[in-house]
């Protein structure tokens, strides 16, 4: 009975589903390779967010009170705000892993000696995934030395399969790349484009960082919006209910 009682209590119930939630989110993330800050960051948010919850549930009332029928608009705000905090929640995950990845680059090439050179394609590989997608590279020689180099910045659209791959490049195919002779694997090798690897990677994640804040921003906004409205909304409806009840 004691257990039973802690099971169906307000509080637990909250507890319960935010495990549920953290479990769920967490599966996903190992699934498609998070990285762990953002299992964390997760972790604390539902944390947060359940314990003030829980709070504002737990609160003490002065009378019970039966549940109130709300209007279709009411219901519809209740949805959007719902819709926006999901938006907020994935815009804040995928547009912090876009921004460390780019991080994580710009400080790998950043201050690193590089130069211009061509690599010689020798042969071409096509690995796919289990899960979907495929990594394309290629191994091959520059300025005499065997290197080894992705391909996909340099395959624009990508192959499809192995036999496309091969066909579009070919043993003997020339490109120009930029040689940093301090690293190691493929990194050593990035394809040349007219920005070098760290400055586009600092451009792209400071580009991320401007447009997920102005989009975390647009998403609170509109969030606040409609809570307020949706307040609103409550507010006249509750005259209306309460002589309703008084006549009946």
């Amino acid at each position: 009975m004691c257990g039973t009682k802690i099971v169906t209590s307000p509080g637990a119930k909250i507890w319960v589903a935010a495990l549920i939630q953290f479990t769920l989110a967490t599966t996903f993330m190992l699934i498609f390779k998070f990285p762990k800050i953002m299992i964390v960051i997760l972790g604390v948010m539902i944390l947060v967010g359940t314990a003030i919850s829980a709070r504002v549930k737990l609160a003490p009332s002065l009378a019970p009170q039966k549940p109130i029928p709300h209007s279709a608009a009411y219901q519809i705000l209740t949805v959007l705000i719902a819709i926006g905090g999901f938006a907020f929640l994935s815009i804040l995950l995928f547009g912090t892993v876009m921004f460390m990845n780019s991080w994580d680059r710009w400080h790998r090439y950043e201050g690193q000696p590089y130069h211009r050179s061509d690599f010689v394609v020798e042969r071409v590989y096509y690995q796919k995934y289990s899960k979907g997608g495929a990594d394309m590279y290629a191994r091959g020689t520059v300025e005499g030395q065997r290197e080894w180099m992705t391909l996909v910045p340099y395959l624009q659209p990508v192959p499809r399969n192995e036999a496309e791959l091969d066909e579009r490049v070919t043993p003997g195919t020339s490109i120009p790349v930029y040689l940093f002779p301090a690293l190691k694997g493929r990194l050593r090798v990035q394809v040349y484009q007219d920005v070098p690897p760290a400055e586009a990677s600092r451009q792209a994640a400071m580009r991320t960082l401007n447009h997920g804040l102005t989009a975390l921003a647009a998403c609170a906004a509109a969030i606040f919006l409609l809570s307020f409205v949706r307040r609103l909304c409550d507010t006249k409806e509750e005259p209306a209910l309460r002589s309703m009840g008084a006549s009946v």
